[in-house]
């Protein structure tokens, strides 16, 4: 189907999606990307894609998809596992074009990407550093990159190869590279991709924070250090997995949060609304780096209520309730600590953004004249 595909003029439908990136941008793409996305049809990497049916945990394949449904400025899942997860897909091409801008390839750039997914992307990439440049795209599933590898011959692509290989690790036969963009959700980032990176290359990669997604740009100053800042994107990739498949979630066991003593707490904010903006998750993360955002449904509710609960201390979380909350047993260090943050993003923030350094002993976050640990990078 894919073969009869590439004698279809998508280009119309190219030019579609590109004007709908920029509207929801509300700006025009660096020149380069633009070019690279009215180059590269998306059709020829999807065959089929997964719609999920309504709130639930459920998705229905969509398996002929119209070039309308493929060419629209939106995440499609291309793959389930076992237990009907979603562990593939084509990222949505707005935030795949801030990244791209955001890693400035050049003709002749080495790229490494983690995530081969589609091929998508990479083939995105290839387009941009051209011939003399080369795309090494790493995959743990034998099957994406066998797939993605099919997808790249459609495009021509002779400059990106996909291999298979675990992620963590990275690709170092080919290294030092210029850039390296991971397209998948890490708790942390590896040091395996800190020593494959040439000094003064870049790297862009999704931090998994307990309260916040963030995606980070640094820069290599030199073989020990790295500064860099945050990205403008609300999104969260999904989580890069060990060959032993996806990590597993414990369950929260919330009789014994019940049977606590409490009282409530009044805020000088909407707190349910602040924990929604990536900003101030942030700050209440470095604040409260034990701290973690929890969903918990009830019977006759239309929706979860939230909870902070604490990993080093049993007992201790707070319930959100917009404006205030139910502090639970001894909590008041959680209380102290939110209404604090809330002062502290307040007069910090939107005037400063965050900044990120990393040195060989540690990692830094710093917004204004305020710095705090960040543990975002891996153990050796």
């Amino acid at each position: 189907m894919l073969q009869q595909d590439t004698a279809v003029n998508t280009q119309p439908y190219r030019y579609r999606l590109v004007e709908e990136i920029e509207r929801r941008l509300s700006r025009p793409l660096v020149t380069s990307v633009r070019e690279a996305f009215l180059s590269v049809p998306r059709n020829l990497f999807i065959e089929r894609y997964y719609e999920q049916q309504g709130n639930s945990f459920s998705w229905d394949p969509v398996p002929s998809p119209s070039l309308e449904a493929i060419y629209r400025d939106e995440p499609l899942v291309t793959k389930l596992d076992a237990h009907g997860r979603p562990v593939c897909s084509s990222s949505q091409p707005s935030i795949m074009a801030v990244q791209l801008e955001a890693l400035d390839l050049q003709s002749g750039h080495r790229v490494q990407e983690i995530g081969a997914g589609t091929g998508y992307n990479a083939a995105l990439m290839g387009h941009m550093v051209g011939r003399t440049g080369q795309v090494i795209s790493i995959d743990i599933d034998e099957e994406l990159v066998s797939t993605a590898k099919l997808h790249l011959s459609y495009t021509r692509a002779g400059n990106v190869l996909a291999v298979s290989g675990d992620g963590f690790a990275g690709y170092p036969a080919n290294s030092p590279y210029d850039r390296l963009l991971a397209t998948c959700g890490v708790k942390y980032i590896p040091r395996a991709w800190l020593y494959q990176l040439k000094q003064g290359g870049v790297l862009i990669c999704n931090v998994l924070l307990n309260l916040a997604s963030i995606f980070v740009r640094l820069e290599k100053l030199n073989s020990t250090t790295l500064e860099g800042r945050l990205l403008d994107i609300d999104a969260q990739y999904m989580e890069m997995h060990s060959p032993s498949g996806l990590p597993s979630r414990s369950g929260i066991h919330w009789k014994k949060y019940d049977a606590l003593p409490r009282h409530d707490a009044k805020l000088s904010d909407n707190l349910t609304e602040l924990l929604n903006n990536t900003s101030y998750s942030l700050l209440l993360q470095c604040v409260l780096p034990r701290v973690s955002k929890h969903y918990r449904w009830n019977a006759g509710k239309d929706q979860p209520d939230v909870y902070l609960l604490e990993q080093a201390s049993v007992g201790a979380a707070v319930r959100v309730h917009d404006d205030r909350i139910t502090v639970y047993g001894d909590s008041e260090h959680l209380e102290e600590q939110i209404k604090e943050s809330i002062a502290m993003y307040e007069h910090l923030y939107p005037e400063a953004g965050y900044k990120v350094r990393i040195t060989e002993d540690q990692a830094m976050i710093t917004i204004g004249d305020q710095s705090w640990p960040f543990a975002i990078i891996g153990p050796e």
